[in-house]
Parts: C-alpha cells; sequence; structure tokens
C-alpha cells in the first residue's frame, strides 16, 4: 500500500515530464488558432459573398423576366389588339373611338357538389 501511494504522488510530476517537450506547442496553439481562424474566416465571407452575387444575378434576372411579362401582358391586353383581332376574326368594320369597350370575360367558377344529396 506504502508503494500504491509512493507512485499516486509522483504521478502529476510524471505527467508534466510527458508533457515537457509539448511545451512549445503551448505556446504556438494561440498563433496557430489565429491563423486559422483568420483562414476560415475568410473562406466563409468569400463563400458568403459569392452566395450573395448569385442571388443578386438571380433577382436581377427575375426583375427582368417579369418587366417583359408585364410589357406582354399590356400589349396583349390593348384595346387595340383586341380590336384588330375582332375585327380580323369577325370581318367586321372599325368601331368608333366613342363606341369602343373593353372588357373581359373571366372563366365560370365550378360549382362544389353539395355534401347533402348523396
Amino acid at each position: 500500500m506504502g508503494k500504491m501511494t509512493l507512485s499516486l504522488k509522483s504521478f502529476p510530476k510524471m505527467v508534466f515530464e510527458f508533457l515537457e517537450p509539448l511545451q512549445g506547442l503551448v505556446l504556438l496553439f494561440p498563433f496557430l488558432g489565429f491563423f486559422f481562424f483568420h483562414v476560415w474566416q475568410g473562406l466563409e465571407k468569400a463563400k458568403l459573398q459569392r452566395y450573395i452575387h448569385e442571388r443578386t444575378t438571380t433577382k436581377e434576372e427575375l426583375k427582368r423576366k417579369n418587366d417583359e411579362l408585364k410589357i406582354g401582358i399590356v400589349s396583349y391586353t390593348s384595346a387595340e389588339r383586341i380590336e384588330t383581332l375582332y375585327r380580323r376574326t369577325y370581318q367586321f368594320l372599325p368601331i368608333s373611338l366613342g363606341n369602343r369597350t373593353v372588357t373581359i370575360e373571366l372563366p365560370p367558377i365550378p360549382e362544389l357538389p353539395s355534401k347533402s344529396n348523396p
């Protein structure tokens, strides 16, 4: 039992002797940690900037397509185009400016079957 107590008391000394050659790494660890943190931060920043650039490009492309669609809607629903299609289809005379009426007909809403009738 006395030997075991002696070995337990010398245990911290053995650990210190074992770790003594690694003292240089303990001094370098903060510098290495700072270096790797700096590199990681730079990589993350570059990745996020690339992501932002891709999303900005996509946003601009979608805005352009949206504007093209708005122009298409305006040109396809203009009174002049509807009148031209009407005259071309039905071979009617031109409509005077005072008598022109533009209407848009929506499709009928389908009725839901009632639950009370089996």
